[in-house]
């Protein structure tokens, strides 16, 4: 797979960094505009759209806020948010994204506010990473850079996952992606490693599925280039994925943990289908993307074709794995028959498509760049990139109108959500309501109907729980109310029993023996039931208070230790390679 000019030799990654910002700075503010233009259809209401998993992600990045005003770097459990039940989200998902954000609202407040110039931040790094990522391989090409950047960062499929799916660690993953490739063709052309390594760990602590969907196409294209290899590429490798693994520590040791602890409750399996290769080439054209390659990837993989011939190998390999995921993707590939296996976790096969977009993106910039080349007067060439810029954005804007007309009618959430209450309406499939106010915002942030890493328990239960009620003789229907107050891992409990109990089902839940448990402020030993929630036994008449705290040192300092490894590994010296 080898492809364009090889990397500069010469030089840090820090000095190589400085130098393009001194040479690039005026590209990063243009950068900078279409950041904001990527938003301002929505942002200029300084509302929330209802998106897929908007309600789910705002939560998470109101826990971490929670966590970090509260001293807290990196919260195992979700004691702020998703119903307070101490639920193992914050470990089993992974939480890179919810620092930006997060970090964004600790300096503007407004968590409304801080969603949007977190996406604007989100795209300008999307837009810079993909020029430095495409201009890396192909120094000589800045027009081509400049072309797969926008055409990239700011397609209708990224307004898709920033506004209809709302699924940050997809869009934190799709920023990366260029810098992944790059840093494969980096490594398969001279060996270097260390491209790879920061940017695969970025998108470990991100997007899970995206992990595996990354590590495919990566598998694919090393057997394309297995006979490119030698023992020091195999050697620079294996640095790269022990840096990666180590690096990466602060997600998968807590989700092995905590995943291994408790039967989880499983997640919802959608049917496994394919896409329809009509209705998508079709939604395409009409710049009607939901989930699919948008029209600027169509054109790419359109002259990819007509240039077939004059392709390099590294191109060529860009088509065709671009066109099996594609094909992957389809109801062309029997999906059906993987129904009922672990595969259905994939949910849906159009998330592949994340790789056909890029790849074909790049093949646009690459074919347009060099017919561009063949415009004799500069001045045409400046009017025709011109052009393609107002298309690009004209897109982007139209997309983010596409999303506003379909939720400019939806309800307001004017009320506290509780279970059962279909206050969260569906429309052809799609969350249909509106945020306008921070009221509205403090509604969105009490119940959400997901048990996802939970232990598992029945759905009264789990709604007893999450309306902040303390259940009595493992029986739902006979519970108490309980006023608690969170706290960074964990949680102050006060209940007012009326009559002496045997024991009360807390609404917090216990993953290992890592906890402390006080009941008015004298340490118990630790108790949970069958569904592995917190009980406290032999409460006489009257006030009691429960605390309950996580600490679990030994998962913090090899946390730390392999961090620190990961981080001494990949600024470790050339001139002192291990």
């Amino acid at each position: 797979m080898v492809d364009g000019a090889q990397a500069a030799n010469k030089g840090s990654v820090g000095s190589r960094l400085m130098l393009f910002i001194k040479k690039y700075w005026v590209a990063a503010i243009v950068f900078l505009a279409f950041s904001v233009l990527n938003v301002i259809g929505l942002f200029r209401y300084h509302w929330l759209f209802g998106g897929q998993d908007l309600q789910f992600h705002l939560q998470r990045i109101d826990e971490m806020y929670q966590n970090l005003i509260n001293g807290s770097l990196n919260p195992y459990l979700a004691t702020f948010d998703l119903n307070q039940l101490g639920s193992a989200v914050m470990s089993l998902y992974p939480k890179l994204p919810l620092y930006l954000f997060a970090g964004i609202r600790l300096l503007v407040g407004n968590p409304i506010t801080s969603f949007y110039l977190g996406i604007i931040l989100t795209t300008f790094l999307g837009l810079w990473i993909s020029y430095a990522a495409y201009h890396s391989v192909r120094k000589d090409d800045s027009v081509g850079a400049y072309v797969f950047a926008i055409a990239y960062a700011l397609s209708g499929l990224n307004v898709t996952y920033n506004f209809l799916m709302v699924d940050i660690g997809i869009s934190f993953t799709i920023m990366i992606l260029p810098l992944v490739f790059a840093g494969y063709y980096h490594w398969v052309t001279a060996g270097k490693y260390r491209m790879l390594a920061a940017s695969m760990t970025v998108v470990c602590l991100s997007h899970v599925l995206n992990i595996l969907i990354a590590l495919m196409a990566l598998v694919i294209f090393l057997l394309i280039d297995i006979r490119k290899i030698n023992r020091q590429k195999w050697l620079n490798l294996g640095k790269a994925i022990g840096i990666a693994v180590l690096l990466s520590s602060s997600f998968w040791l807590p989700a092995l943990h905590f995943g291994t602890s408790v039967e989880m409750t499983k997640p919802y399996t959608f049917p496994l289908n394919g896409i329809s290769l009509w209705k998508y080439t079709t939604a395409a054209l009409s710049n009607n993307i939901a989930y699919g390659f948008t029209m600027i990837a169509l054109l790419g993989f359109g002259l990819a074709i007509i240039r077939y011939r004059h392709l390099t190998h590294f191109s060529k390999a860009i088509f065709w794995v671009g066109l099996g995921f594609v094909i992957l993707s389809s109801n062309l590939f029997p999906w059906r028959l993987f129904q009922n296996t672990p595969i259905v976790l994939l949910q849906f096969p159009w998330r592949f498509l994340i790789l056909p977009q890029l790849g074909f993106t790049y093949l646009f910039s690459v074919i347009g760049s060099d017919l561009l080349r063949r415009v004799p007067q500069r001045t045409y060439r400046l009017g025709i990139l011109g052009i393609l810029t107002l298309v690009v954005l004209g897109l982007c804007l139209n997309s983010q109108a596409g999303r506003v007309n379909f939720e400019m009618k939806s309800p307001e959430i004017k009320a506290d959500l509780y279970p059962n209450s279909n206050q969260i309406p569906f429309v052809q499939g799609i969350v249909w309501y509106r945020v306008t106010n921070l009221q509205q915002y403090r509604h969105l942030m009490t119940y959400i109907d997901t048990a996802d890493y939970l232990p598992k328990m029945t759905d009264d239960t789990f709604h007893t729980l999450s309306m902040q009620r303390a259940i009595q003789d493992n029986n739902p229907a006979v519970n108490i109310p309980v006023d608690e107050k969170s706290q960074p891992a964990g949680k102050t409990m006060t209940v007012d029993i009326g009559a002496p109990l045997k024991e009360l089902a807390l609404p917090f839940v216990i993953y290992d023996h890592h906890y402390t448990v006080k009941v008015d402020g004298k340490q118990v030993p630790l108790a949970s039931n069958s569904s592995h929630i917190l009980t406290v036994t032999n409460l006489t008449t009257g006030k009691h208070t429960i605390q309950v705290s996580y600490h679990n040192g030994l998962l913090t300092a090899l946390i730390l230790i392999l961090t620190l490894g990961g981080l001494v590994a990949i600024a470790w010296p050339k001139q002192m390679a291990f």
